[in-house]
């Protein structure tokens, strides 16, 4: 029966921000893991790349480099680890912001409290 009560009631702000900080930190663990996946298979590429230029076509690993670089495909790679990293940055301020929100609220309660 009470828990049925408690369904009905209105949630408790403290609770909601709690949740939605739970929530941006499994967020930004997610876009976390996306974007140094995306970075790894970035650097795999152009690691493979690198040496099947200088060792086929016997280049210098500078040149090797920038001829890897100057392709369509590594441009791809590059934008989608790129917007990785964007996307787990906007995570992490996210997060910052639940956890400012949530520190907003415990403050707003103490003072509540010391009112009453």
């Amino acid at each position: 029966m009470k828990e049925a009560v408690y369904q009905n009631a209105r949630p408790d702000p403290m609770d909601q921000c709690l949740q939605n900080w739970e929530k941006a930190i499994d967020d930004w663990s997610s876009a976390a893991e996306l974007a140094a996946q995306k970075e790894t298979m970035l650097k795999a590429y152009e690691a493979a790349k690198k040496v099947a230029l200088v060792q086929g076509s016997k280049m210098s690993a500078t040149m090797a480099d920038s001829t890897v670089r100057a392709t369509a495909d590594w441009e791809v790679k590059y934008l989608e680890c790129q917007r990785a990293n964007i996307a787990g940055e906007r995570a992490k301020r996210i997060l910052r912001l639940s956890e400012a929100k949530w520190e907003t609220e415990r403050s707003k309660q103490v003072s509540l409290r010391q009112l009453k």
